[in-house]
Protein backbone atom coordinates (compact mmCIF):
# COMPACT_ATOMS: atom_id res chain seq x y z
CA UNK A 1 0.00 0.00 0.00
CA UNK A 2 2.98 2.49 0.96
CA UNK A 3 4.54 1.94 -2.20
CA UNK A 4 1.17 2.18 -4.39
CA UNK A 5 0.83 5.76 -2.67
CA UNK A 6 4.18 6.94 -3.47
CA UNK A 7 4.27 6.05 -7.18
CA UNK A 8 0.85 7.87 -7.38
CA UNK A 9 2.41 10.61 -5.56
CA UNK A 10 5.39 10.50 -7.94
CA UNK A 11 3.05 9.81 -11.35
CA UNK A 12 1.24 12.85 -10.34
CA UNK A 13 3.99 14.85 -10.14
CA UNK A 14 5.27 14.00 -13.33
CA UNK A 15 2.35 15.73 -15.07
CA UNK A 16 2.56 18.61 -12.57
CA UNK A 17 -0.31 17.52 -10.88
CA UNK A 18 -1.11 16.76 -6.77
CA UNK A 19 -3.73 14.64 -5.40
CA UNK A 20 -5.28 14.93 -1.60
CA UNK A 21 -3.94 12.55 0.69
CA UNK A 22 -7.53 10.55 0.87
CA UNK A 23 -7.64 10.35 -3.14
CA UNK A 24 -4.25 8.96 -2.94
CA UNK A 25 -5.09 7.05 -0.33
CA UNK A 26 -7.94 5.57 -2.21
CA UNK A 27 -6.23 4.76 -5.73
CA UNK A 28 -3.54 3.24 -3.96
CA UNK A 29 -5.92 0.69 -2.46
CA UNK A 30 -7.48 0.06 -5.55
CA UNK A 31 -4.02 -0.61 -7.63
CA UNK A 32 -3.07 -3.04 -4.51
CA UNK A 33 -5.99 -5.28 -4.95
CA UNK A 34 -6.35 -5.13 -8.59
CA UNK A 35 -3.23 -4.56 -10.14
CA UNK A 36 -1.18 -8.39 -9.33
CA UNK A 37 -4.45 -10.45 -10.85
CA UNK A 38 -4.43 -8.12 -14.06
CA UNK A 39 -0.47 -8.21 -14.22
CA UNK A 40 -0.62 -12.41 -14.23
CA UNK A 41 -3.21 -12.12 -16.77
CA UNK A 42 -0.75 -10.27 -18.93
CA UNK A 43 2.06 -12.09 -18.38
CA UNK A 44 0.12 -15.19 -19.36
CA UNK A 45 -1.04 -14.00 -22.80
CA UNK A 46 1.91 -12.25 -23.62
CA UNK A 47 3.48 -15.71 -22.89
CA UNK A 48 1.01 -17.68 -25.70
CA UNK A 49 3.36 -15.33 -28.32
CA UNK A 50 6.53 -16.02 -27.31
CA UNK A 51 7.22 -13.91 -24.57
CA UNK A 52 8.84 -10.95 -26.42
CA UNK A 53 7.08 -8.46 -23.48
CA UNK A 54 8.74 -10.27 -20.48
CA UNK A 55 11.77 -10.34 -22.01
CA UNK A 56 12.14 -7.01 -23.28
CA UNK A 57 10.96 -5.91 -19.39
CA UNK A 58 14.00 -8.20 -17.89
CA UNK A 59 16.56 -7.06 -20.11
CA UNK A 60 15.13 -3.09 -19.42
CA UNK A 61 15.60 -4.14 -15.32
CA UNK A 62 18.73 -5.85 -15.73
CA UNK A 63 20.19 -2.76 -18.20
CA UNK A 64 19.05 -0.11 -15.35
CA UNK A 65 20.87 -2.26 -12.39
CA UNK A 66 24.49 -2.54 -14.44
CA UNK A 67 23.75 1.02 -15.10
CA UNK A 68 23.13 1.87 -11.36
CA UNK A 69 26.11 0.01 -10.59
CA UNK A 70 28.52 1.53 -13.03
CA UNK A 71 27.36 4.66 -11.15
CA UNK A 72 28.47 4.04 -7.89
CA UNK A 73 31.89 3.44 -9.46
CA UNK A 74 32.10 -0.06 -9.20
CA UNK A 75 35.98 -1.58 -10.22
CA UNK A 76 35.12 -5.07 -9.72
CA UNK A 77 35.48 -5.85 -13.37
CA UNK A 78 34.58 -9.11 -12.95
CA UNK A 79 31.14 -8.74 -11.36
CA UNK A 80 30.48 -6.40 -14.00
CA UNK A 81 31.51 -8.74 -16.83
CA UNK A 82 29.68 -11.71 -14.93
CA UNK A 83 26.31 -9.53 -14.72
CA UNK A 84 26.31 -8.13 -18.40
CA UNK A 85 27.09 -11.83 -19.19
CA UNK A 86 23.50 -13.00 -17.37
CA UNK A 87 21.48 -12.98 -20.13
CA UNK A 88 20.75 -11.33 -24.17
CA UNK A 89 17.72 -10.85 -25.58
CA UNK A 90 18.10 -13.89 -27.40
CA UNK A 91 18.76 -16.42 -24.13
CA UNK A 92 15.44 -14.88 -22.36
CA UNK A 93 12.95 -14.97 -25.42
CA UNK A 94 14.45 -18.81 -25.77
CA UNK A 95 13.25 -19.60 -22.38
CA UNK A 96 10.37 -18.10 -22.69
CA UNK A 97 9.50 -20.03 -26.09
CA UNK A 98 9.65 -22.96 -24.35
CA UNK A 99 6.95 -21.33 -21.73
CA UNK A 100 5.18 -20.04 -24.36
CA UNK A 101 2.97 -23.54 -25.32
CA UNK A 102 2.61 -24.54 -21.52
CA UNK A 103 -0.08 -22.28 -20.05
CA UNK A 104 0.45 -21.77 -16.50
CA UNK A 105 -0.58 -24.58 -13.90
CA UNK A 106 -0.25 -26.98 -16.94
CA UNK A 107 2.76 -29.95 -16.36
CA UNK A 108 5.08 -31.01 -19.39
CA UNK A 109 3.07 -34.19 -19.15
CA UNK A 110 -0.47 -32.69 -20.15
CA UNK A 111 1.58 -31.33 -22.88
CA UNK A 112 0.50 -33.74 -25.61
CA UNK A 113 -2.98 -33.68 -24.46
CA UNK A 114 -3.08 -29.66 -24.61
CA UNK A 115 -1.73 -29.33 -28.31
CA UNK A 116 -4.12 -32.14 -29.40
CA UNK A 117 -6.86 -29.94 -27.80
CA UNK A 118 -5.40 -27.24 -29.40
CA UNK A 119 -6.18 -28.69 -32.80
CA UNK A 120 -9.93 -28.85 -31.96
CA UNK A 121 -10.79 -25.96 -31.09
CA UNK A 122 -10.04 -21.84 -32.74
CA UNK A 123 -6.97 -20.58 -31.33
CA UNK A 124 -7.49 -17.43 -33.03
CA UNK A 125 -10.10 -16.52 -30.96
CA UNK A 126 -10.12 -14.16 -28.28
CA UNK A 127 -9.46 -16.08 -24.63
CA UNK A 128 -12.81 -15.10 -23.22
CA UNK A 129 -12.29 -12.75 -19.29
CA UNK A 130 -14.02 -15.41 -16.69
CA UNK A 131 -16.27 -14.65 -14.28
CA UNK A 132 -14.88 -13.47 -11.24
CA UNK A 133 -16.24 -16.26 -8.89
CA UNK A 134 -14.91 -19.00 -12.04
CA UNK A 135 -11.72 -17.17 -11.88
CA UNK A 136 -11.33 -17.88 -7.82
CA UNK A 137 -12.36 -20.65 -8.21
CA UNK A 138 -10.19 -22.41 -11.25
CA UNK A 139 -6.70 -20.65 -9.26
CA UNK A 140 -7.82 -22.78 -6.10
CA UNK A 141 -8.22 -25.88 -7.88
CA UNK A 142 -5.59 -25.90 -10.15
CA UNK A 143 -2.89 -25.19 -7.28
CA UNK A 144 -0.68 -28.35 -7.28
CA UNK A 145 -2.66 -30.45 -9.32
CA UNK A 146 -1.27 -33.70 -10.08
CA UNK A 147 -2.33 -36.52 -12.43
CA UNK A 148 -5.43 -37.62 -13.96
CA UNK A 149 -3.90 -37.89 -17.22
CA UNK A 150 -6.01 -40.68 -18.22
CA UNK A 151 -9.27 -38.45 -17.65
CA UNK A 152 -8.23 -35.94 -20.05
CA UNK A 153 -7.40 -38.96 -22.19
CA UNK A 154 -11.25 -39.74 -22.18
CA UNK A 155 -12.11 -36.20 -23.04
CA UNK A 156 -9.53 -35.77 -25.88
CA UNK A 157 -10.94 -39.61 -27.57
CA UNK A 158 -14.79 -38.33 -26.95
CA UNK A 159 -14.11 -34.78 -28.73
CA UNK A 160 -12.76 -36.75 -31.59
CA UNK A 161 -14.81 -39.88 -32.36
CA UNK A 162 -18.27 -37.76 -31.83
CA UNK A 163 -20.05 -35.10 -34.04
CA UNK A 164 -21.09 -33.54 -30.61
CA UNK A 165 -22.44 -34.22 -26.94
CA UNK A 166 -22.03 -34.41 -23.57
CA UNK A 167 -19.60 -35.71 -21.72
CA UNK A 168 -20.40 -36.07 -18.30
CA UNK A 169 -17.46 -36.45 -15.31
CA UNK A 170 -18.97 -38.48 -12.36
CA UNK A 171 -17.27 -38.93 -8.93
CA UNK A 172 -18.01 -39.18 -4.78
CA UNK A 173 -16.74 -35.66 -3.44
CA UNK A 174 -13.22 -34.60 -2.85
CA UNK A 175 -11.97 -36.83 -5.70
CA UNK A 176 -11.40 -33.73 -7.98
CA UNK A 177 -13.96 -33.38 -10.13
CA UNK A 178 -13.52 -29.52 -9.98
CA UNK A 179 -9.64 -29.50 -10.26
CA UNK A 180 -10.53 -31.70 -13.13
CA UNK A 181 -12.71 -29.07 -15.00
CA UNK A 182 -10.45 -26.11 -13.92
CA UNK A 183 -7.40 -27.64 -15.61
CA UNK A 184 -9.73 -28.36 -19.02
CA UNK A 185 -10.17 -24.78 -18.41
CA UNK A 186 -6.56 -24.09 -18.77
CA UNK A 187 -5.71 -26.92 -21.15
CA UNK A 188 -8.40 -25.13 -23.56
CA UNK A 189 -6.47 -21.88 -22.89
CA UNK A 190 -9.79 -20.58 -21.71
CA UNK A 191 -11.42 -20.95 -25.74
CA UNK A 192 -14.29 -22.35 -23.84
CA UNK A 193 -17.55 -21.29 -22.72
CA UNK A 194 -16.86 -21.81 -18.77
CA UNK A 195 -19.29 -21.95 -15.64
CA UNK A 196 -18.30 -23.20 -12.61
CA UNK A 197 -21.54 -23.85 -10.00
CA UNK A 198 -20.88 -23.30 -6.79
CA UNK A 199 -23.65 -23.19 -3.31
CA UNK A 200 -21.11 -21.73 -1.23
CA UNK A 201 -20.35 -18.65 -3.73
CA UNK A 202 -24.14 -18.54 -4.52
CA UNK A 203 -23.77 -19.56 -8.07
CA UNK A 204 -27.06 -22.55 -7.97
CA UNK A 205 -29.11 -20.64 -10.43
CA UNK A 206 -29.59 -21.74 -14.13
CA UNK A 207 -30.58 -17.79 -15.08
CA UNK A 208 -26.98 -17.20 -13.92
CA UNK A 209 -25.42 -20.04 -16.18
CA UNK A 210 -27.48 -18.64 -19.36
CA UNK A 211 -26.78 -15.23 -18.64
CA UNK A 212 -22.83 -16.12 -18.18
CA UNK A 213 -22.76 -18.90 -21.30
CA UNK A 214 -25.27 -16.37 -24.06
CA UNK A 215 -22.90 -13.32 -22.82
CA UNK A 216 -19.84 -15.08 -23.25
CA UNK A 217 -21.40 -16.54 -26.53
CA UNK A 218 -22.01 -13.27 -28.10
CA UNK A 219 -18.69 -11.84 -27.07
CA UNK A 220 -16.93 -14.05 -28.79
CA UNK A 221 -18.89 -14.51 -32.32
CA UNK A 222 -19.65 -11.20 -32.24
CA UNK A 223 -23.41 -11.40 -32.63
CA UNK A 224 -25.63 -9.14 -33.22
CA UNK A 225 -27.30 -8.37 -29.65
CA UNK A 226 -26.39 -4.88 -27.79
CA UNK A 227 -27.49 -6.76 -24.80
CA UNK A 228 -29.55 -9.68 -23.52
CA UNK A 229 -33.27 -10.08 -24.16
CA UNK A 230 -35.29 -10.01 -21.24
CA UNK A 231 -36.11 -13.64 -21.64
CA UNK A 232 -32.79 -14.80 -22.28
CA UNK A 233 -32.17 -16.49 -18.68
CA UNK A 234 -36.11 -17.83 -18.45
CA UNK A 235 -35.28 -21.01 -20.10
CA UNK A 236 -32.90 -22.46 -23.01
CA UNK A 237 -34.62 -21.24 -25.90
CA UNK A 238 -32.50 -18.13 -26.25
CA UNK A 239 -29.16 -20.15 -25.31
CA UNK A 240 -30.16 -23.04 -28.33
CA UNK A 241 -31.05 -20.01 -30.51
CA UNK A 242 -27.53 -18.88 -29.78
CA UNK A 243 -25.98 -21.97 -30.74
CA UNK A 244 -28.04 -22.80 -33.73
CA UNK A 245 -26.18 -19.18 -34.94
CA UNK A 246 -22.72 -20.13 -34.49
CA UNK A 247 -22.44 -23.41 -35.68
CA UNK A 248 -22.33 -21.92 -39.21
CA UNK A 249 -19.40 -20.22 -37.94
CA UNK A 250 -17.46 -22.83 -36.40
CA UNK A 251 -15.85 -24.22 -39.85
CA UNK A 252 -15.18 -27.44 -38.71
CA UNK A 253 -13.60 -26.38 -35.35
CA UNK A 254 -15.60 -27.47 -32.22
CA UNK A 255 -17.48 -25.16 -29.42
CA UNK A 256 -16.57 -26.75 -26.02
CA UNK A 257 -18.89 -25.74 -22.69
CA UNK A 258 -17.14 -26.51 -19.31
CA UNK A 259 -19.67 -26.64 -16.54
CA UNK A 260 -18.44 -27.54 -12.91
CA UNK A 261 -20.80 -28.96 -10.68
CA UNK A 262 -24.31 -29.88 -11.70
CA UNK A 263 -25.30 -31.05 -8.62
CA UNK A 264 -25.06 -28.18 -6.83
CA UNK A 265 -27.32 -26.08 -9.45
CA UNK A 266 -31.01 -25.29 -7.36
CA UNK A 267 -33.41 -27.26 -9.34
CA UNK A 268 -36.45 -25.89 -7.20
CA UNK A 269 -35.52 -22.63 -9.20
CA UNK A 270 -36.40 -24.30 -12.56
CA UNK A 271 -39.50 -25.55 -14.41
CA UNK A 272 -40.59 -28.99 -13.21
CA UNK A 273 -39.11 -31.51 -15.60
CA UNK A 274 -36.84 -29.14 -17.07
CA UNK A 275 -33.01 -30.46 -18.33
CA UNK A 276 -30.35 -28.92 -15.01
CA UNK A 277 -29.49 -25.97 -16.15
CA UNK A 278 -32.24 -26.00 -19.04
CA UNK A 279 -29.17 -27.78 -21.21
CA UNK A 280 -30.35 -28.04 -24.83
CA UNK A 281 -31.72 -31.39 -25.64
CA UNK A 282 -30.32 -31.25 -29.06
CA UNK A 283 -27.17 -29.87 -29.63
CA UNK A 284 -25.78 -28.75 -33.59
CA UNK A 285 -22.82 -30.63 -34.94
CA UNK A 286 -19.38 -29.47 -33.24
CA UNK A 287 -20.83 -28.43 -29.96
CA UNK A 288 -19.86 -30.17 -26.51
CA UNK A 289 -20.47 -29.68 -23.13
CA UNK A 290 -18.06 -31.19 -20.57
CA UNK A 291 -19.78 -31.43 -17.22
CA UNK A 292 -19.40 -32.65 -13.42
CA UNK A 293 -21.51 -33.97 -11.16
CA UNK A 294 -21.83 -36.04 -8.23
CA UNK A 295 -23.13 -40.14 -9.43
CA UNK A 296 -27.13 -39.11 -8.19
CA UNK A 297 -30.06 -38.52 -10.80
CA UNK A 298 -30.54 -35.37 -12.66
CA UNK A 299 -32.58 -34.42 -15.53
CA UNK A 300 -29.44 -34.47 -18.83
CA UNK A 301 -30.00 -35.34 -22.39
CA UNK A 302 -28.11 -38.31 -24.29
CA UNK A 303 -25.04 -38.11 -23.14
CA UNK A 304 -21.71 -40.28 -21.95
CA UNK A 305 -20.62 -41.12 -18.76
CA UNK A 306 -17.26 -41.28 -17.37
CA UNK A 307 -17.28 -42.78 -14.01
CA UNK A 308 -13.99 -41.71 -11.97
CA UNK A 309 -14.93 -43.92 -9.09
CA UNK A 310 -13.95 -47.09 -11.71
CA UNK A 311 -10.63 -46.29 -12.20
CA UNK A 312 -9.17 -46.60 -8.60
CA UNK A 313 -5.86 -47.69 -9.32
CA UNK A 314 -5.26 -44.97 -11.49
CA UNK A 315 -6.55 -42.37 -9.00
CA UNK A 316 -4.07 -44.42 -6.27
CA UNK A 317 -0.96 -43.50 -8.38
CA UNK A 318 -2.10 -39.92 -8.52
CA UNK A 319 -3.09 -39.52 -5.02
CA UNK A 320 0.79 -40.92 -4.27
CA UNK A 321 2.52 -39.12 -6.55
CA UNK A 322 0.51 -36.02 -4.87
CA UNK A 323 1.41 -36.31 -1.51
CA UNK A 324 5.50 -36.84 -2.32
CA UNK A 325 5.20 -34.07 -4.75
CA UNK A 326 3.47 -32.16 -1.30
CA UNK A 327 6.74 -33.64 0.82
CA UNK A 328 9.13 -32.76 -1.74
CA UNK A 329 8.20 -29.44 -1.55
CA UNK A 330 7.61 -29.18 2.49
CA UNK A 331 10.89 -29.03 4.90
CA UNK A 332 7.83 -28.73 7.95
CA UNK A 333 6.55 -32.09 5.84
CA UNK A 334 9.66 -34.38 5.86
CA UNK A 335 10.68 -32.93 9.76
CA UNK A 336 7.72 -34.32 10.63
CA UNK A 337 8.01 -37.66 8.95
CA UNK A 338 11.72 -37.82 10.34
CA UNK A 339 10.74 -37.10 13.93
CA UNK A 340 8.38 -40.27 13.52
CA UNK A 341 11.71 -42.13 12.33
CA UNK A 342 9.30 -42.83 8.85
CA UNK A 343 10.55 -43.79 5.68
CA UNK A 344 9.11 -41.86 2.77
CA UNK A 345 7.58 -45.03 1.21
CA UNK A 346 5.67 -45.64 4.31
CA UNK A 347 4.75 -42.11 4.93
CA UNK A 348 3.07 -42.05 1.30
CA UNK A 349 1.59 -45.50 1.56
CA UNK A 350 -0.07 -45.04 4.93
CA UNK A 351 -1.64 -41.41 4.25
CA UNK A 352 -2.65 -42.90 0.55
CA UNK A 353 -4.80 -45.26 2.39
CA UNK A 354 -6.42 -43.42 4.76
CA UNK A 355 -7.48 -40.78 1.89
CA UNK A 356 -9.33 -43.66 0.08
CA UNK A 357 -8.30 -41.32 -2.69
CA UNK A 358 -9.65 -37.91 -1.64
CA UNK A 359 -7.89 -35.46 -2.79
CA UNK A 360 -9.91 -32.72 0.07
CA UNK A 361 -8.32 -34.88 3.09
CA UNK A 362 -5.06 -34.96 1.17
CA UNK A 363 -5.57 -31.20 0.95
CA UNK A 364 -6.23 -30.32 4.68
CA UNK A 365 -3.99 -33.18 5.85
CA UNK A 366 -0.77 -32.22 4.21
CA UNK A 367 -1.65 -28.42 5.00
CA UNK A 368 -2.37 -29.56 8.56
CA UNK A 369 1.53 -31.12 9.41
CA UNK A 370 3.26 -28.58 7.04
CA UNK A 371 1.48 -25.48 8.97
CA UNK A 372 2.47 -27.31 12.53
CA UNK A 373 -1.09 -28.35 13.47
CA UNK A 374 -0.39 -32.04 13.60
CA UNK A 375 2.81 -31.83 15.27
CA UNK A 376 1.43 -33.96 18.46
CA UNK A 377 -0.02 -36.64 16.23
CA UNK A 378 1.34 -39.86 15.01
CA UNK A 379 0.93 -41.14 11.54
CA UNK A 380 -1.31 -44.03 12.78
CA UNK A 381 -3.61 -41.36 14.89
CA UNK A 382 -3.68 -39.30 11.78
CA UNK A 383 -8.01 -39.41 10.97
CA UNK A 384 -8.92 -41.77 8.15
CA UNK A 385 -11.11 -40.31 5.24
CA UNK A 386 -12.54 -36.89 4.91
CA UNK A 387 -15.47 -37.74 7.25
CA UNK A 388 -12.87 -38.41 9.63
CA UNK A 389 -10.72 -35.76 9.46
CA UNK A 390 -13.98 -33.40 9.85
CA UNK A 391 -14.82 -35.36 12.76
CA UNK A 392 -11.17 -34.65 14.64
CA UNK A 393 -10.98 -30.93 14.02
CA UNK A 394 -14.76 -30.80 15.39
CA UNK A 395 -13.34 -32.72 18.65
CA UNK A 396 -10.29 -30.17 18.52
CA UNK A 397 -12.54 -27.35 18.83
CA UNK A 398 -14.92 -28.84 21.29
CA UNK A 399 -12.03 -28.95 23.69
CA UNK A 400 -10.35 -25.75 23.05
CA UNK A 401 -13.96 -24.32 24.38
CA UNK A 402 -14.88 -25.84 27.48
CA UNK A 403 -17.62 -23.50 28.08
CA UNK A 404 -21.09 -24.93 26.30
CA UNK A 405 -22.63 -21.64 25.81
CA UNK A 406 -19.72 -20.14 24.35
CA UNK A 407 -18.82 -22.72 22.05
CA UNK A 408 -22.71 -22.88 20.50
CA UNK A 409 -22.67 -19.16 20.22
CA UNK A 410 -19.24 -19.51 18.51
CA UNK A 411 -20.43 -22.83 16.12
CA UNK A 412 -23.45 -20.48 15.09
CA UNK A 413 -21.28 -18.38 13.04
CA UNK A 414 -20.37 -21.57 11.09
CA UNK A 415 -23.64 -22.60 10.38
CA UNK A 416 -24.62 -19.23 9.46
CA UNK A 417 -22.20 -19.22 6.79
CA UNK A 418 -23.89 -22.37 5.46
CA UNK A 419 -26.61 -21.14 5.37
CA UNK A 420 -26.05 -18.04 3.31
CA UNK A 421 -26.30 -17.61 -0.80
CA UNK A 422 -23.22 -15.64 -0.83
CA UNK A 423 -20.11 -15.20 0.02
CA UNK A 424 -20.41 -12.27 3.85
CA UNK A 425 -18.23 -10.50 5.79
CA UNK A 426 -16.95 -10.69 8.53
CA UNK A 427 -19.09 -7.58 10.18
CA UNK A 428 -22.53 -8.59 8.76
CA UNK A 429 -21.72 -12.43 10.47
CA UNK A 430 -21.28 -10.53 13.83
CA UNK A 431 -24.76 -8.86 13.06
CA UNK A 432 -26.65 -11.85 12.47
CA UNK A 433 -25.18 -13.71 15.41
CA UNK A 434 -25.54 -10.74 17.77
CA UNK A 435 -21.77 -11.27 18.41
CA UNK A 436 -18.10 -9.03 18.70
CA UNK A 437 -16.87 -9.27 15.39
CA UNK A 438 -13.86 -9.85 17.13
CA UNK A 439 -14.82 -13.09 18.35
CA UNK A 440 -16.54 -13.92 14.86
CA UNK A 441 -13.34 -13.17 13.09
CA UNK A 442 -11.57 -15.53 15.58
CA UNK A 443 -14.01 -18.45 15.08
CA UNK A 444 -13.34 -17.80 11.49
CA UNK A 445 -9.67 -18.27 11.23
CA UNK A 446 -10.29 -21.54 13.83
CA UNK A 447 -11.99 -22.65 10.66
CA UNK A 448 -10.09 -21.21 8.14
CA UNK A 449 -8.79 -24.23 6.20
CA UNK A 450 -12.52 -24.93 5.24
CA UNK A 451 -13.30 -21.44 4.23
CA UNK A 452 -12.76 -19.95 0.60
CA UNK A 453 -12.07 -15.71 1.42
CA UNK A 454 -12.18 -13.51 -1.12
CA UNK A 455 -10.80 -9.80 -1.16
CA UNK A 456 -7.72 -8.19 1.53
CA UNK A 457 -9.22 -5.41 3.16
CA UNK A 458 -12.52 -6.76 3.95
CA UNK A 459 -12.93 -10.11 2.73
CA UNK A 460 -15.72 -12.55 2.14
CA UNK A 461 -16.05 -15.92 3.41
CA UNK A 462 -17.88 -18.96 2.30
CA UNK A 463 -17.39 -22.47 2.84
CA UNK A 464 -15.24 -24.09 0.73
CA UNK A 465 -16.62 -27.64 -0.27
CA UNK A 466 -20.27 -28.73 -0.17
CA UNK A 467 -18.73 -31.59 1.73
CA UNK A 468 -18.70 -29.61 4.73
CA UNK A 469 -21.59 -28.41 4.67
CA UNK A 470 -23.18 -31.61 4.82
CA UNK A 471 -21.09 -32.91 7.71
CA UNK A 472 -22.11 -30.06 9.51
CA UNK A 473 -25.72 -30.57 9.08
CA UNK A 474 -25.62 -34.12 9.73
CA UNK A 475 -28.29 -34.82 12.46
CA UNK A 476 -25.77 -36.01 15.12
CA UNK A 477 -23.23 -32.84 14.59
CA UNK A 478 -26.15 -30.78 14.51
CA UNK A 479 -27.33 -31.94 18.01
CA UNK A 480 -23.47 -31.54 19.05
CA UNK A 481 -23.30 -27.87 17.89
CA UNK A 482 -26.68 -27.28 19.93
CA UNK A 483 -27.60 -24.88 17.62
CA UNK A 484 -31.07 -24.12 15.88
CA UNK A 485 -31.02 -23.97 11.97
CA UNK A 486 -34.71 -22.48 11.72
CA UNK A 487 -33.57 -20.02 14.15
CA UNK A 488 -30.23 -19.15 11.69
CA UNK A 489 -32.69 -19.09 8.87
CA UNK A 490 -35.27 -17.32 10.31
CA UNK A 491 -32.08 -14.26 11.05
CA UNK A 492 -30.72 -14.92 7.54
CA UNK A 493 -34.28 -13.82 5.60
CA UNK A 494 -35.04 -10.92 7.63
CA UNK A 495 -34.87 -7.22 6.12
CA UNK A 496 -31.32 -6.78 7.02
CA UNK A 497 -30.34 -9.67 4.23
CA UNK A 498 -32.93 -7.89 1.85
CA UNK A 499 -31.29 -4.89 1.90
CA UNK A 500 -28.22 -6.09 1.64
CA UNK A 501 -28.46 -8.63 -1.25
CA UNK A 502 -31.85 -8.36 -2.71
CA UNK A 503 -34.47 -10.79 -2.92
CA UNK A 504 -32.16 -13.73 -3.61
Amino acid sequence: MEDWGIFVREFAASQGKSFDGEIVQLVAQKLHEIFPQAFREVLKQDAETGGQKFAAMVLNLHQIALGELKDLGLQNREILDKLEAVATQQQICQVMAKLASIEMGIRSDLGQIQDLLQRLVDTSAPRLPLPYECETIINEKVQGFTGRKFVFEAISRFLQDNPKGYFVLEADPGVGKSSIMAMCVLLLKRRCIVHFNSQSQGMVKAEQFLENACTQLIQVFKLDYPKLPENATRDGNFLSRLLGEVSDKLNGKKLIFVVDALDEVDLSLQGRGSNVLYLPDALPDNVYFIVSKQPKTLSLPNHQVFDLMQYNAEILEDVKAYIEKRTSHSSSIQDWINRQNLSLEEFVAVVAEKSQNNFMYLRYVLNDIDSGKYSDVSLKDLPRELEGYYEKHWARMEMAVKDKELRRRKLKVIYLLTKTRKPVCCDILADFAEEDALDVQEVLDNWEQFLRRNGDSSPDYSIYHASFQRFLHRKDVVQKAGVSLRDIETAISDNLWEDLYGDE
